[in-house]
């Protein structure tokens, strides 16, 4: 297995842990991204259940905006060779995200919208809105600032 890895990673990426760390967080992105897309159609439906501010544009809004900003993520913690600009907006993104998911889920807690899909898997997995979203979205804020703060940018073959 080892010899594997080698063949088929970039070496640079074994001479810092901080690459595979950014990697694990990326599949939970795409993890994410991909279960929100397989019923995007479905996705607004759910988004209009939280009812805020704004109705269905907000929703539709919100709808677009958290695939978004998942699959932007993606590119930075993949260590992709990006230009400046396109590293930071991606950068954000990886902060962008989470934060947003947990916005979301407090906003859907405090205000009592216990029970509906939280959106957080899409309309694909029914996840009921509790404080364990919110738990869940701090975490993985917490998991992405560590790995905006460690993750050197690639160099090398």
């Amino acid at each position: 297995m080892k010899q594997y890895l080698k063949r088929s990673v970039p070496a640079v990426f074994f001479t810092n842990t901080a690459y595979f760390r950014a990697l694990a967080l990326g599949t939970v992105y795409l993890f994410l991204a991909i279960t929100q897309l397989f019923t995007f159609e479905k996705f607004a439906d759910v988004t209009v259940g939280y009812g805020m501010v704004g109705g269905d544009i907000v929703a539709a809004l919100v709808a677009g905006l958290m695939p978004l900003l998942e699959v932007a993520a993606l590119p930075y913690l993949l260590s992709m060779r990006l230009s400046s600009r396109a590293r930071q907006v991606s950068k954000f993104a990886v902060i962008a995200a989470p934060s947003v998911w947990f916005a979301i889920g407090f906003y859907l807690t405090v205000v009592g919208k216990i029970g509906i899909n939280s959106g957080l898997m899409g309309a694909t997995l029914y996840t009921p809105v509790s404080w364990w979203i919110v738990i869940f979205a701090a975490l993985f804020s917490w998991a992405a600032l560590l790995v905006v703060r460690e993750l050197p940018k690639r160099r090398g073959a």
